[in-house]
């Protein structure tokens, strides 16, 4: 390497006179050479094998780097370099800005790079999706160089900054916590995580779950107890975590909160401090209270609030602090409440207690007192405990409890106001936050009709920027929240009032609040509805419902249309939407702004009269697009209105996916519906009867009779009728005439049939075929050695089967417990079709399969929508991200 060097070390080198070396020492004499003679012929011959050797450039320990600056101009570097070395933002410095274009690229690139690609652990498959329909919102593709706004990409790293919860954060291996489940502790410029790396069944790969999270407000002190042991001294308990990378742990969140706590002007309590006199204030161990300037301060005295109370207390018995986070009251509990919300439970009913409220949107109060807006003490009280909690005003009052600067009452916080705020209702520790709480606020008022609309800007615009912001930034969520409620409370004008409880039915639709806001909401919500003179009590039942939704479902992924979002704003919030069933038969439902496809799912199955929620997750809604042939099956937690498109191209189908339970007939929807699914597959030729020669056209004969009965025929069926009973593939048989005769043979041995019982007959038949009960696809190739080309995919609650496609013989079976993660391969032409990567076996080292088929996305979700049902959690791949 030296030699290969020398010459650019000439051409590049500092010239100069060569170096004059001192003379050689003086020293002993050399030995005489009989001496050295004998000394060479007693050593022992050389090893055969060459000892290993650290090979390191002479001077290499005195080099001392540094980071070289940035040029455009010539360089050399290694060629044919076997690996790749990728530069990532691990964390944010707290306070750190990234106004830099080139640091701003960078980071969205890494970002845009990571949620296209399932490999990132530290992204949820929630975040993932959210991630996916924001760049879609920004009509962005997957590569960073279609992002031409810096704008635009301050906003994309700041989404993923602040709503990805473990993406930028440093990850050491630790254990020995209290619980002993913890293994990674997560470092970030929002706190601490304590973090369990865990693998779902199925097809979930290794995710990151949430035990514990502290910020840095809740942090006392941390101490390096030995070289493997650090201890966080933290207001509620002592944290003692073992890792072989404890220096470095205690160092960078010693770093962090020294950082925060600096210009902090809060302080944190080390013992709880009582006192009667009400000039001083009292507190408890661990509580943050907030410096407030005073005159005339004695030393060792200071003056400051909490909850609304302000006072002097001594300064010995507290330390400075990092600024409190309202964000993180939450965030550790957001995780379980959402677990929870999954689980089995009632969901919101209507008035007349059906699961799918049959209620239109009208507002029926614009006819009544407006008086009636305003709330009772009980429900003021609510909204003004959390106000005094966690508001601005309170936390920065001066005049003791229960009052404001300048007499004020606390109730005003949530009442309503015809003057703009400048600074939001929350305090939030962001400076970013608070100037977009307070461009929401404004947005809130034109709408309302409280301020004059600006140029080139409409009421729908206004409602678009607050969902926006809401989509963007989870943690302003509560802060429109309590925007809303503040100006439907106490408003005198109805008009206002009016628009302001609508708005407020879209937010709790399209995002839910916190877990620390929902209870003061939801009681909001309840003392509203359940009072009949309210003028808005309809509409609150509505915003209580839709909240229960998004709470389980996470809201709308998309802001409604301009053409939805005007009917939602002039009180219609429901449809008349024609599901379509097997056959083509239209069956009407009422689909409101938010309904999921479950509601629908299980609205459909009650008119079929089934009753077990077992089976009512064999079934499910399929959004299709006629232009193009696309079927994408709709999740059940997804909004149906996320898929409805104004032009009315897209049109919602139901279909059966799994089939474990027992088909029963007792139903005459129940057996029309699995009759005409069935007999489409039978017809496409996607079940084939087993091949045997007489025995075969006998088959087809009778289910052709069937066929016929089935419709109320009872005269003979003629050939060109018979033909349209085969399977597409029989239909030029040369063996129809002797179908045909055979089934008029057996026609009279059926005519005592009815519609009904030939129907029940046909599905019986067909039930003991082997790919009876599988949702079947025709694919062009498959990448596995035992596959022909085509071969037909089959899917089913049980494994993913390949067959031959004339003879349905199994070619290949992958169960389904086995799977691992789905993947759609787009094509890299244009006139080829794109493909599925289906990874299965060993979580450690799995195979892989690519199937390449027209319909790929649609077997993804199928086998997606039959992972979720089958396996708990749901599913977390790039499937279930659900592009």
């Amino acid at each position: 390497m030296m030699q290969k060097q020398r010459s650019l070390a000439d051409l590049f080198g500092t010239q100069g006179p060569p170096e004059n070396r001192p003379p050689a020492p003086p020293g002993f004499a050399p030995p005489p050479p009989a001496l050295v003679q004998h000394i060479y012929e007693s050593l022992p011959d050389p090893p055969t094998k060459a000892a290993p050797t650290l090979n390191l450039l002479s001077g290499v320990e005195s080099v001392r780097t540094q980071l070289h600056r940035f040029s455009a101009s010539v360089y050399f570097s290694y060629s044919a370099m076997p690996g790749k070395l990728f530069l990532r933002k691990e964390v944010f410095y707290p306070r750190e800005k990234f106004n830099h274009p080139y640091i701003l690229n960078l980071l969205c690139e890494q970002i845009m790079r990571d949620t296209y690609c399932d490999t990132c652990v530290r992204i949820s498959r929630e975040e993932r999706r959210k991630m996916k329909d924001l760049l879609t919102s920004f009509h962005v593709g997957t590569s960073v160089s279609l992002v031409q706004d810096d704008t635009m990409k301050k906003r994309i790293v700041m989404a993923a900054r602040d709503n990805w919860e473990n993406y930028f954060t440093r990850l050491f291996p630790v254990n020995g916590d209290t619980s002993g489940d913890t293994q990674v502790l997560g470092v970030s410029h929002r706190g601490l995580r304590l973090l369990k790396v865990a693998r779902a069944s199925g097809i979930n790969p290794k995710h990151l779950i949430l035990l514990r999270s502290y910020s840095y407000a809740e942090l006392l002190s941390v101490k390096l107890r030995s070289a493997d042991m650090v201890e966080f001294s933290l207001k509620e308990e002592q944290l003692q975590l073992q890792s072989n990378r404890a220096v470095q742990i205690t160092a960078m969140v010693r770093l962090f909160h020294q950082e925060l706590v600096e210009g902090s002007d809060h302080v944190i309590a080390l013992k709880s401090f009582e006192t009667v006199d009400k000039s001083l204030l009292n507190f408890r161990k661990g509580d943050i209270i907030k410096l407030l300037p005073i005159d005339g301060l004695k030393p060792g005295w200071c003056f400051g609030s909490i909850g609304g109370r302000s006072g002097l207390f001594p300064t010995d018995i507290t330390q400075p602090s990092a600024p409190p986070d309202y964000h993180h009251v939450h965030l550790d509990r957001r995780d379980e409440r959402r677990k929870s919300m999954r689980a089995p439970a009632p969901r919101p009913t209507s008035h007349n207690g059906s699961a799918q409220p049959s209620r239109d949107g009208s507002v029926l109060g614009s006819a009544r007192s407006v008086q009636g807006s305003e709330m009772n003490d009980v429900q003021t009280f609510l909204m003004t405990e959390f106000a005094m909690k966690y508001f601005r005003d309170a936390a920065t009052s001066m005049e003791g409890r229960g009052f404001l600067d300048g007499g004020r009452n606390f109730s005003e916080m949530v009442q309503y106001t015809e003057v703009p705020v400048q600074e939001s209702l929350i305090l939030y520790a962001d400076p970013d936050l608070n100037n977009l709480a307070v461009q929401a606020f404004m947005s809130v008022m034109q709408f309302m009709g409280d301020q004059p609309l600006g140029n080139h800007k409409s009421e729908e615009d206004c409602v678009s920027h607050v969902m926006m912001l809401g989509k963007e930034k989870e943690f302003l969520r509560d802060e429109i929240y309590c925007q809303v409620i503040k100006q439907t409370t106490n408003n005198t004008h109805r008009q206002s009032c009016t628009r302001g409880w609508r708005l407020l039915n879209l937010v709790t639709g399209f995002f839910p609040c916190s877990g620390t806001l929902y209870p003061y909401v939801t009681q909001l919500l309840q003392n509203i509805s359940q009072d009949p003179s309210h003028p808005y009590q309809e509409l609150s039942q509505y915003c209580k419902e839709n909240l229960f939704r998004s709470l389980i479902h996470g809201g709308r992924r998309h802001v409604p249309s301009q053409v939805e979002m005007e009917a939602i704003l002039a009180g219609r919030s429901s449809r008349r939407f024609p599901i379509k069933l097997p056959g083509g038969v239209d069956f009407p439902c009422k689909i409101r702004s938010f309904s999921v496809a479950l509601e629908v799912v299980e609205e459909l199955c009650t008119e079929m009269g089934i009753q077990d929620l077992s089976e009512v997750n064999e079934f499910s809604i399929h959004a299709s697009r006629d232009q193009e042939g696309m079927v994408r099956p709709i999740h059940p937690d997804e909004y149906l209105f996320d898929f409805l498109l104004d032009d009315g191209s897209i049109f919602l189908s139901f279909h059966r996916v799994m089939w474990t339970h027992p088909l029963h007939f007792d139903n005459d929807l129940y057996l029309e519906f699995h009759f005409q699914q069935v007999l489409g597959d039978y017809l496409d030729g996607k079940l084939l009867l087993p091949s045997g020669g007489a025995n075969t056209v006998q088959q087809m004969a009778e289910l052709a009779v069937l066929q016929h009965l089935a419709q109320g025929l009872t005269q003979e069926p003629s050939v060109p009728e018979l033909k349209e009973y085969l399977p597409r593939q029989e239909r030029g048989s040369t063996n129809l005439e002797q179908i045909h005769s055979i089934s008029l043979r057996e026609r009279t041995t059926m005519l005592s049939l009815s519609p009904h019982d030939a129907k029940a007959r046909f599905l019986e038949c067909l039930s003991s075929l082997p790919l009876f009960g599988s949702n079947i696809f025709l694919a062009q190739k498959a990448s596995h050695r035992s596959c022909p080309s085509p071969c037909l995919v089959a899917v089913n609650q049980q494994e993913v089967l390949f067959c031959h496609p004339k003879t349905q013989e199994r070619a290949f079976v992958i169960p389904l417990v086995e799977v691992q993660s789905l993947s759609l391969v787009k094509p890299k032409q244009d006139k080829k079709v794109p493909g599925v990567e289906i990874k299965y076996g060993n979580p450690g080292r799995p195979k892989n399969i690519t199937v390449h088929l027209k319909q790929a996305k649609e077997l993804c979700h199928i086998v997606a929508v039959i992972m979720e049902k089958l396996v708990q959690p749901p599913i977390n791949s790039s499937v279930s991200s659900r592009n």
